[in-house]
C-alpha cells in the first residue's frame, strides 16, 4: 500500500491509496466546525467516514503530512481507512478517509509544534487533554477516576452499612417483641398465682378465718353462768372445780383462753353450762327432803 499523485479532470494533482478500492457513498455530509467545513461519507456497512484533507483543512493541519503519517501506521489504521469517491467542487474524486471513529486516536497523533494557527492549536490541546483524562479513567489511573471509584465505594459502604442496619434493627425488633411477649407471658403468670392465691385466701377465710369474739355483756355472762356452777360443784364437794370448767370450755370450742371463744360458739358454751347447772340444781332438790326426813325421824 501506498500513496499515489494522480490528475483529476482539472489538472489537479489528487492523493489517494494504490491498490485500494474505490467505494462509492450511499450518502455523503459536511459538518460545520470553527466556520470551517468537514465532509463526510456513510458506506453500505454502515460507518461513517471523514474526509483526511477536510479534517487537516478545520484543524489547520498539513495534509500531506498527516496523509503520510496515516500510511505509516497503516500497521493498525488499515481497516479503518479507506478510498471514497466524494463530490467536491470539481466533480467526484477518489478521497482517503478515515472511519470517524478512529478520528480521536488519529488527532492524538498530530505534534502540535506543527499547527501554526493559534486556535487550532488551542483546540487540539484542548482536545488532547480530554483524550488523557478520558484514557486515564478508563484504566483508573487518574484523580478523576479515583474521585469517582472514591464515591462509588463510599455509596456502596453506604449502601452496605443501610442494609446492616436494616438487619440489626429487625433482629432488634425481633428481640423486643419476643421480651416483651415473654414479659407478658410472666405478668400474667404473676396476675394468675395472685389470683389462685387470693381465691385459696377467700376459701381459708371461709373456713379457718378470724371469728368476732364475745363482747363484754357476753363475757359476763359466761363467768357469772361460770361461778354458778362452781359453786354448786364445790357444795358437792369439789374443790377447785374453775380450771376443770374452763377445760371443758375450751375443749369444746377449739380455743385455748375462754377469751378467745367466737360468737357463733357461746350459745353451745352457754347450753353446756345451763345443763350442769340445771343437773346439779335437780340433785340439790332430791337431797334436799331426804336429808329433812332423816333429822325429824332421830
Amino acid at each position: 500500500m501506498k500513496l499515489d499523485r494522480i490528475t483529476d479532470e482539472n489538472n489537479k494533482e489528487v492523493e489517494t491509496v494504490s491498490d485500494e478500492k474505490v467505494f462509492r457513498p450511499v450518502r455523503e455530509r459536511t459538518l460545520s466546525f470553527q466556520q470551517k467545513e468537514i465532509q463526510t461519507a456513510d458506506l453500505a456497512d454502515g460507518h461513517g467516514y471523514v474526509s483526511v484533507r477536510s479534517l487537516c483543512s478545520a484543524f489547520g493541519l498539513d495534509g500531506r503530512a498527516q496523509r503520510r503519517r496515516l500510511l505509516r501506521q497503516q500497521g493498525y489504521f488499515a481497516p479503518y481507512t479507506a478510498t471514497i469517491l466524494m463530490n467536491t467542487l470539481g466533480g467526484a474524486q477518489p478521497t482517503l478517509c478515515l472511519m470517524a471513529s478512529s478520528v480521536p486516536l488519529f488527532l492524538t497523533g498530530v505534534d502540535l509544534s506543527r499547527v501554526q494557527d493559534e486556535e487550532p492549536a488551542r483546540l487540539l490541546k484542548v482536545f488532547l487533554e480530554e483524550a488523557h483524562i478520558v484514557l486515564a479513567e478508563h484504566f483508573g489511573i487518574s484523580e478523576r477516576g479515583e474521585i469517582q471509584f472514591l464515591r462509588e465505594s463510599v455509596a456502596r459502604m453506604v449502601a452496605e452499612q443501610e442494609q446492616y442496619e436494616e438487619v440489626l434493627l429487625k433482629k432488634v425488633e425481633a428481640e423486643l417483641a419476643e421480651i416483651r411477649q415473654a414479659h407478658e407471658e410472666k405478668i400474667q403468670q404473676i396476675r394468675d398465682a395472685f389470683g389462685n392465691l387470693r381465691h385459696q385466701v377467700t376459701s381459708l377465710e371461709a373456713v379457718a378465718g378470724p371469728k368476732v369474739r364475745l363482747n363484754p355483756e357476753q363475757m359476763g355472762q359466761l363467768r357469772l353462768a361460770v361461778a354458778t356452777l362452781g359453786s354448786l360443784m364445790q357444795e358437792r364437794g369439789i374443790t377447785k372445780p374453775y380450771p376443770g370448767i374452763y377445760m371443758d370450755i375450751t375443749r369444746l370450742t377449739g380455743v385455748s383462753r375462754s377469751e378467745d371463744i367466737r360468737q357463733e360458739d357461746f350459745e353451745k358454751v352457754v347450753v353446756f353450762l345451763d345443763r350442769q347447772i340445771q343437773a346439779l340444781t335437780r340433785e340439790s332438790v332430791v337431797t334436799g327432803p331426804d336429808v329433812s326426813e332423816s333429822e325429824n325421824t332421830g
